[in-house]
This record gives C-alpha cells, sequence and structure tokens, in this order.
C-alpha cells in the first residue's frame, strides 16, 4: 500500500491535475510552461478553493438558508426510499476508482486512500509495532 500524501500525489496527477489544466486552458488559453509554474498555479487555486470554501461555509451558517433545508429534506426523503446515504468524499473515491480501472498506478493509489480512509493502514502500522 501506498502511505496516504504519495497515494494522493498519484490521484491529483493523474485525474485532479489533467481536469484543472484542460479547464484553464479551454476557458482562458492559460498553460503552465514549467513544472514549477504548473506547482504554482495548483497553490494558488488551493488558496482560491479554501477561501471561497470558508466563504460559503460563513453564508451558510449565518442565514441556513434554503438550500441547506432542501438538501436536509432531499436525504430524509431519499432515505425513506431506501437510497443509503453517501459522503461526497466517498462518491468521489468511487468515481476515481472506476476511471483507474485502466491504470494501474492510480488503482492502487485509489485502494491505498480507501484504506486510509478506513483505518487499515493504521490498523497493520499497530500489529507491526506489536511484533518482535
Amino acid at each position: 500500500m501506498l502511505d496516504p500524501d504519495t497515494a494522493f500525489a498519484v490521484v491529483h496527477q493523474r485525474v485532479y491535475g489533467p481536469v484543472f489544466f484542460e479547464k484553464l486552458a479551454a476557458d482562458y488559453g492559460i498553460r503552465p510552461r514549467t513544472e514549477p509554474e504548473a506547482m504554482e498555479m495548483l497553490t494558488m487555486a488551493s488558496q482560491l478553493r479554501m477561501a471561497h470554501d470558508a466563504e460559503q461555509e460563513k453564508q451558510a451558517s449565518a442565514g441556513g438558508g434554503i438550500l441547506a433545508a432542501a438538501h436536509s429534506h432531499l436525504d430524509y426523503q431519499l432515505g425513506n426510499l431506501g437510497f443509503p446515504r453517501q459522503d461526497p468524499i466517498q462518491q468521489l473515491t468511487k468515481q476515481a476508482a472506476a476511471q483507474s480501472s485502466f491504470d494501474p498506478e492510480l488503482a492502487h493509489a485509489v485502494l491505498s486512500l480507501q484504506a486510509a480512509a478506513a483505518g487499515v493502514g493504521q490498523e497493520n502500522a499497530a500489529v507491526a509495532q506489536q511484533q518482535p
């Protein structure tokens, strides 16, 4: 198994990075010329995402809003119909896993992330530490 940081890096390079750079190129004609420039763009995008998410959380906690009520109601109704609740992270992981079925390194990275999320790596490390 890959450690979670390495697994995340592989998924990021193979799934998220290409989508991000394709979107920049298609919408704005922006393409990184070097690897350091690409990393700088990814860092800036991450910072902008964190700022956006923080603002969204602030707005959501201030108003509660109609969308939160609609989402809660939808979850309730789907639960009544027997649909299991799924974490958005799990959904993204499943999508990445489906895409990775054609790429062994990506498949290994996704499985490593799933194992880390489930705590499998921590259990294995604890067992290894107990053995002499």
